[in-house]
């Protein structure tokens, strides 16, 4: 199979009759009884939540012999409308559903096709929000374009499950460009390009997935969209994902920290709006602390020569090398946790907490029903009720991991030769912070380009709505801060010395900051002042320790050897 020609997967690639999920059939299915009042934009939403159904109205739109000459459908909107809207719903009972098709009921694949729906559901909701901030007036484009994105590999596990299960287990141990040679005899992004072009699929949608147009804004954006969905499907801490939320930060003009959150928002949005896909969005990730990541039962092989498999990479996002383990570094090896992680049940979009830089602890999985409290006898209700006396909250304290500390020390000792951006070197310094020592709130501020202040810059662990983000003070205050950045120097504030220090924070700081411990490092290169760290468990139960400053300000005398040599702008 793999020694196939390009030419023949072109021929009998056609996604013409494919099938939709049942559930946007069903969707679909109650729209229906309300005919021409039913708007175009209504029917919109469960076709795109679909990248099956998408995929069948765009493609039946760009063929149809009645197609008025020159006219080319790139948004799922126009599509419908071309149609009609009642007749476009009096065909929906018609529509193939693929849990009725024979892959549908192989549980194997299925599953497959429910992680790349994710993938795709999670790359176009990033694609059209960032355009929709670029002030983009035809967003929905970027948006068909992220979904199309993954026709092929849909194409293949419907057409030939035999090839995509082999694909899947090569990407496991191979480089993508390899494994895709290895198993279809060509690399897939130019397959991709010629797919979409032999399905009549409109050139403004295959601009945007075109990897050499890197220069064109929306392209830009598109290509954005996907390496997250890509890097982020098993947790938020591929250190990779800082270089699109660099490209998101340029094109939109935000702060990187703004755009983070903006990227983890989205991802929330578009796990609800999936939340009827059987497979885990990568929203769920965003509570987990580090730990080891649990790994999958692995189901037979579909052809039993075929090695190892890997179901959780679908065949997307070109280049990839294998999956990461751990936070932020790709090819390293998962140090050993502190507290076994479980992964979340699935569905649990509705779990997850308005997305923040480092999200906070995970709510129970399964909400805990009430206990039925017995009807009040007559006699008794004029008697008043006794409250009753709140459970204990307990915190689940976050634990340093020493070898991620160790393994952060290291990467920065070896990036001292200006390979770095500021971006990638924070990616590297904020994940010792957070995971190696266990500090949940962390704030690092920078000089500012005139000299004059020292302004947060990035954040993790800090919800958009907190004034912390607003961390700022003049280079040459006289209080706490002030004296810090005199030199490099740190503190901990704490119970024995509070009465001392606190008084001697500002007060518009003091407001920012809440009454809790707190470390804090001024950090220098080549004798000037970069920038400031500020770090706590939160102001709970989770305290600071004498053994945890210690590696903090070991940990901040690296960072500004790193700072201090990465690439200039």
């Amino acid at each position: 199979m793999a020694a196939m020609t390009l030419e023949h997967w072109l021929a009998r690639l056609k996604p013409g009759e494919t099938p939709v999920f049942r559930h946007t059939k069903e969707a679909l299915a109650e729209l229906a009884p309300r005919g021409d009042k039913v708007s175009a934009k209504e029917i919109v939403a469960p076709i795109l939540a679909d990248p099956l159904a998408t995929l069948r109205l765009i493609f039946n739109a760009n063929n149809r012999s009645s197609r008025h000459f020159g006219t080319e459908v790139a948004t799922v909107e126009h599509a419908i409308l071309m149609q009609g809207v009642s007749i476009f719903l009096a065909k929906v009972r018609d529509l193939p559903v693929l849990e009725d098709t024979p892959q549908g009921r192989d549980k194997d694949i299925l599953a497959s096709l429910y992680r790349l729906a994710r993938l795709a559901q999670h790359a176009s909701w990033q694609a059209r929000d960032f355009g929709t901030l670029y002030h983009d007036t035809r967003a929905e484009e970027l948006q068909v374009a992220a979904v199309l994105y993954y026709a092929p590999e849909f194409l293949f596990w419907l057409d030939a499950p035999d090839i995509a299960d082999q694909l899947a287990r090569l990407r496991r141990r191979l480089p993508s460009a390899e494994a895709e040679q290895q198993a279809i005899g060509f690399v897939l992004p130019p397959f991709r390009e010629m797919l979409l072009e032999s399905w009549k699929i409109p050139e403004v949608t295959r601009d945007l997935l075109k990897a050499e147009d890197g220069g064109h804004v929306r392209s830009r954006i598109v290509r954005a969209a996907l390496d997250i969905a890509h890097r982020s499907r098993h947790g938020w801490w591929n250190e990779r994902l800082a270089e699109s939320y660099q490209t998101l930060a340029e094109i939109e003009h935000m702060a990187i920290d703004m755009v983070v959150t903006t990227v983890h928002d989205n991802a929330i949005r578009a796990a609800r709006a999936g939340s009827w896909v059987h497979a885990a969005p990568a929203a769920a990730w965003l509570p987990m602390q580090a730990g080891e990541w649990p790994r999958e039962i692995e189901p037979e092989p579909i052809r039993p020569a075929v090695p190892e498999q890997d179901l959780a990479r679908p065949i997307a996002a070109d280049k990839e090398t294998p999956r990461p383990a751990v936070p932020m570094q790709e090819a390293a090896k998962p140090a050993a946790p502190v507290t076994k992680v479980v992964k979340p049940a699935v569905p649990v979009p509705e779990l997850v907490k308005p997305a923040v830089p480092v999200p906070e602890p995970v709510k129970p999985a399964v909400p805990v029903p009430e206990p039925v409290k017995p009807a009040v006898p007559e006699k008794e209700a004029s008697r008043p009720a006794v409250p009753e006396k709140p459970e204990p909250v307990h915190t689940a304290c976050p634990m340093p991991v020493r070898s991620v500390l160790d393994e952060t020390i290291a990467n920065i000792e070896s990036h001292l030769d200006n390979s770095l951006s500021l971006s990638q070197m924070l990616a590297i310094i904020l994940k010792g912070l957070h995971t190696g020592l266990g500090l949940t709130r962390v704030l690092f501020a920078l000089v500012t380009p005139d000299g004059k202040r020292v302004k947060c810059r990035f954040t993790l662990g800090i919800p958009g709505g907190e004034p912390l983000r607003h961390f700022e003070f003049p280079l040459d205050s006289k209080d706490l801060f002030g004296i810090l950045m005199s030199k490099m120097q740190s503190v901990w504030v704490n119970d024995e010395n509070r009465g001392k220090l606190w008084p001697r924070v500002n007060p518009d700081l003091r407001a920012m900051i809440g009454s809790g411990d707190f470390y804090a490092m001024s950090l220098f290169g080549n004798d000037k002042p970069i920038g400031l760290i500020y770090a706590d468990r939160g102001h709970g139960e989770c305290e600071l320790d004498g053994r945890t400053y210690e590696d903090f300000k070991k940990l901040c005398l690296e960072a500004a050897k790193g700072l201090s040599r990465v690439k200039p702008g």
